[in-house]
């Protein structure tokens, strides 16, 4: 490789790539600053660099501006600025780069968006160790509410007020949607579920050793916990009820049936919406007089597995869903990749609810649905196998899957419920049987599941 010394000017830099002849590398230093060269590569290409010497007598080059980017001038006011900065004891350019890239890993782990990355992917707080819905929800909040205004804040920054200032947010905008005023405190579970969220990915973090404070653990800020409902009228479940079996017989897409056959469920079985939209194929026992529905725990909100004993009128509603399609899940969606949605039910109430009351007001009559929820029928099934049907409150409480009573009174209690749920169960299906007129015979269902089994 040529050494060569010369003041490098604009000419004789141009001059020198010029006569380049290809086939080496050359250096041609400045004589005006110390370690200043113009370096040639073999295919022509040229730069301004300064060479290094470091402190253990290694050497490195640093590229300080392409020939094309800028004049010698340029370059020696560069290298001067940069030798200056060496004498002081200040790292070289090449060292400082590296520094300035390890800096932004660290600064990039450090954020929101990577601890809770760490948090969801952690084996505690994954399925199975959790349940696929809460763990997917969680992702849904993070996603979509959370890391958008947490996300590139390094964790260790977060404070209270800022947390705070976002779970307003979060209720502010959240209630501007027309359903939410469907709620007594339109936004206000959103917002307090996201901060359970945050709660629970820096409480994980602490227990990790990661940071010491919980920016989150504060009382929520709203109140979401509804007031105590009336009694749904039971003219509301006949009217709805009697409003979803006219209307199926007439629609032709399948979420028609689907979402009105597990508003009928709910009503009878009191299960909850989500674990009745993702019942299976396999989950079903159709012996005559014990058919059963085994939701597992996976899917249950006390995380136990629970046999549902099912009434003949459950079994009958069950068995018209599976008789129309062969499908693993009772109620597929459109595309037979996966149940429907878990508010399909809820939304299919809201907007069948709508229509009844809007024809009440047209015909100045008054509506029973009026302003009732899905989630009542549950209530109303609990209230009245206590008050009317002679259930025992703890019965009554088993029958819709409360979690157990965890009292040293029910742990020394051994005896088995089943029986006696299976008898409300029963009592409960016919008197919603009788009020709404569907109340199909044991013999009947008993030669559906046959048929169906042979299927």
């Amino acid at each position: 490789m040529a050494i060569n010394r010369l003041k490098l000017t604009q000419t004789n830099v141009q001059r020198l790539i010029r006569a380049h002849g290809g086939t080496k590398k050359e250096r041609h230093w400045d004589t005006e600053v110390p370690r200043l060269f113009l370096a040639i590569t073999p295919n022509g290409s040229a730069a301004y660099k300064l060479q290094i010497v470091k402190p253990d007598g290694g050497k490195t080059d640093a590229k300080l501006i392409s020939v094309d980017d800028g004049s010698p001038e340029i370059a020696r006011a560069l290298a001067t600025k940069e030798l200056g900065r060496m004498a002081l004891g200040d790292a070289d350019p090449v060292a400082r780069r590296r520094a300035k890239k390890e800096e932004a890993k660290r600064e990039a782990a450090a954020t929101f968006a990577a601890l809770a990355n760490r948090f969801m992917a952690s084996p505690e707080k994954s399925p199975p160790s959790i349940k696929q819905r809460t763990y997917d929800e969680r992702e849904r909040l993070l996603r979509v509410h959370i890391l958008p205004q947490l996300g590139e804040v390094p964790f260790r920054k977060i404070t209270r007020p800022r947390v705070r200032e976002l779970v307003r947010q979060i209720q502010a905008e959240a209630a501007k949607h027309p359903r939410a005023q469907e709620g007594s405190n339109p936004g206000a579970r959103l917002a307090n579920e996201c901060q359970g969220v945050i709660r629970a990915v820096f409480n994980w973090a602490i227990e990790e050793e990661l940071v010491e404070v919980n920016p989150a653990s504060f009382r929520k800020l709203f109140r979401d916990t509804p007031d105590k409902r009336p009694q749904m009228p039971e003219e509301a479940l006949k009217l709805m009820w009697n409003s979803l079996r006219s209307n199926m017989g007439r629609d032709e897409d399948r979420n028609s049936w689907t979402s009105a056959l597990a508003i009928m469920l709910h009503a009878v079985t009191l299960q909850r919406p989500a674990e009745i939209v993702a019942a299976r194929r396999e989950q079903f026992d159709w012996t005559p007089g014990q058919e059963t529905w085994r939701i597992p725990a996976s899917q249950t909100k006390t995380n136990e597995t629970y046999e549902v004993p099912l009434s003949p009128l459950a079994a009958a509603l069950f068995l018209e869903a599976l008789a129309k399609h062969n499908q693993a899940w009772v109620f597929p969606n459109q595309v037979n990749d996966d149940h429907i949605r878990h508010d399909g039910p809820k939304q299919r109430w809201i907007r069948v609810r709508n229509k009844l009351v809007k024809q009440s007001k047209e015909n100045a009559e008054s509506c029973p649905v009026e302003g009732v929820q899905l989630y009542d029928c549950r209530r109303l099934g609990r209230t009245l196998m206590v008050r009317e049907l002679g259930v025992s409150p703890t019965i009554a409480e088993a029958c819709i899957n409360h979690a157990p009573d965890r009292s040293m009174q029910s742990r020394y209690d051994v005896g088995n419920n089943v029986d006696e749920i299976r008898r409300a169960m029963n009592l409960w299906g016919k008197h919603v049987g009788n009020l709404v007129g569907d109340n199909p015979m044991a013999d009947a269902i008993n030669h559906s599941a046959t048929n169906l089994k042979a299927g």
